[in-house]
Order: structure tokens, then sequence, then C-alpha cells
């Protein structure tokens, strides 16, 4: 059997959802491809695809293999462009895991400002899930909003501090009533997003009385996505964390107002991290280099912003839930 070429049929299966696609993609009969997958199954003694005579689906063995025959791949064509002497341009995949917390937005306006310098490098994204030592083993990259754990195999560098503010509905706010100090969201519906490794969530807060603390271990919706938290807050389901570039616009359009405005939630540190055996790869030395030079910036823009919509509306609580209801009425 030749291995490789049984992990390129998988692949070329999985990635086309047939075998006869597959087949194509590669240049060759789909006999061929069949047999290769059956010979690769017959080798690790698992049934890695579900056949039926419409649609080919990966086994939850061949979801998991499917990852790692990806990284094989990725990583001999990198070995290939080096022997090509091409090791100094950027190029194949680079696999970016997000923290659940880190803004879909400013993700994808990286994105687009990498490729735009680098064009022949692909990027696949994913929301991280479970443990860092976890994805640290099928990710190139990743973008994390919680402190960075002391870790050998990883190396990391801090990309500036992203900012939260509560929101929720004026249709929340006129049923349930506007919250005036920390203490009293304990008698609110509190959402929230899950952090990774995260059991529980604490909100920390400064006032004009020092920090307080507030503990959401009784969310009422805990959920692995901003834009599920997004919505929910919108439809009245209860109070929330956004970042800033998700708030702001709700905020100044009026669909969201802000809860607690006197007090600031304070901020979380924002790393781009990496398997320290990724870090001499050219792709994943310009990621760090454009994320380092761009993203601080951005995030202080959102900054600014919030300034200049603080500037624009009463920071008095009695005066805000005049404005919730103002706003409800209309």
């Amino acid at each position: 059997m030749d291995m490789l070429q049984s992990i390129r049929a998988f692949v070329a299966v999985a990635n086309a959802n047939g075998f006869t696609a597959a087949a194509r993609q590669m240049r060759v009969g789909t006999p061929q491809v069949s047999r290769a997958i059956a010979e690769l199954e017959t080798h690790l003694g698992l049934r890695l695809l579900s056949r039926t005579t419409r649609s080919v689906a990966l086994t939850a063995a061949g979801d998991r293999y499917l990852a790692h025959c990806k990284f094989i791949l990725d990583r001999l064509e990198l070995a290939e462009a080096e022997a090509a002497g091409l090791c100094a341009k950027p190029v194949g995949t680079l696999r970016i895991g997000a923290d659940p917390t880190f803004d879909a937005h400013h993700l994808a306006w990286l994105i687009h400002g990498y490729q735009a310098r680098y064009p022949e490098v692909t990027v696949q994204t994913s929301l991280l899930s479970g443990s860092l030592d976890a994805a640290l083993d099928i990710h190139d990259t990743i973008l994390l909003c919680n402190p960075v754990p002391q870790m050998e195999r990883m190396v990391f560098e801090r990309v500036g501090a992203t900012s939260t503010v509560l929101c929720a509905s004026p249709v929340y706010l006129a049923s349930h009533g506007v919250p005036e100090t920390v203490s009293e969201l304990r008698r609110h519906r509190c959402l929230q997003v899950r952090h990774m490794d995260d059991a529980s969530e604490q909100w920390l807060f400064e006032g004009l009385a020092g920090p307080e603390v507030f503990c959401c271990d009784q969310a009422r919706v805990l959920t692995d996505t901003t834009d599920v938290l997004v919505n929910v807050i919108q439809e009245g389901g209860g109070i929330g964390q956004l970042s800033l570039s998700r708030a702001l616009p709700a905020l100044r359009s009026g669909v969201l107002v802000r809860v607690l405005p006197q007090y600031r939630l304070a901020a979380r540190n924002a790393y781009v991290l990496c398997p320290s055996a990724h870090y001499g790869e050219p792709k994943v030395q310009t990621w760090f280099e454009f994320v380092k030079a761009a993203l601080p910036g951005r995030l202080a823009e959102d900054q600014v912003s919030l300034i200049s919509h603080n500037s624009n509306h009463s920071e008095s609580p009695r005066a805000f839930e005049a404005d919730v209801a103002a706003e409800v009425q209309s």
C-alpha cells in the first residue's frame, strides 16, 4: 500500500464528499480511489467513511483522523517548498484557531489584510474548544483572549487588550428594570460566551468605589459563539458582555442600550501564539508580525469610538433609565 497516496485519497474524498469527485480532482479512476480508501481502513483497522448509495460521510474516527492527515500533508507541502528553495515565501495553509470571545470582525479584518500581502497563503479558521494544549496540536496559530499558561511548547506575544460593555435590549430593561449597581445584576438574566477551559466566569468591574466582582456562575444562556449571544440579547433574553465593535453599532442605532455605563469592565489581554515547532515557518512568522503591527491600533480605535459614544450619552443611571423608557415608547 502507498500510505501517502492513500492519505491523499482519503482527504480528497472527505473534501469532495464523494469518490467520483475526489477521483476527478486527483486525475485517477474512481476504482483506484476506492481501493486506496479500503486499504487504508484495513491498515488502520478502522472505518473512516460511512457509505450509502447516495452519500459519503466521515465516521467519528474518520473525522479525527482527517485533522491529522491534513496536518501531515501541510507539513509535506512545507518540506517540498523548502527543498525547492521557496521557504522564504509564505505558502500553504495557515490554520488559525480563535478564542470564542475574540471578535469575529477583527479576525476577518486581520485575515483580509494578511492575504492582501500574502495571497499564496490559504487561511482556515475555527473556534477553539477544550484545552489549549489540544488546540495547539491542530492549529498553526491561535488568537486568545485568556491568560496564557506557561508552556514550553508554545511561543506567544501580547497584541493589545480587548474591551467589552454590558448590553441589553430596551424591551428587556423596560420589563425587568435597569440595574444601577453590580450587585443588582443578581436579579437579572445574565448571558455569556463560554471561555476556553473556564468552568465559570467572573465579570470584573471598575467603578468610583474601586473594583467589584460579579460571579456569573448561573448564566441563563451559556454559548460558544458571540453571534448567538448577540441575537439572544437583541431578542430581549437578558444582559451580556459584547465586544466594542459588536456593541457600538447597535448602541448607536438604539437596538441595544448600555447597562451600568458608570462602570468599566476589566479589559482582557489579547495574544497571538503558536506551537514552538511552527514558529520558524514563513506563514506563521509573517502572521505573527502582521498581527503585532495591525491589531493594537485596531483595538485602540474601538476605545476612541466608545469614548465618543459616551460623550454623547448620559452616564447617570436614572437618566439612562429614562432614556430606555423613551426608546421603548418610540
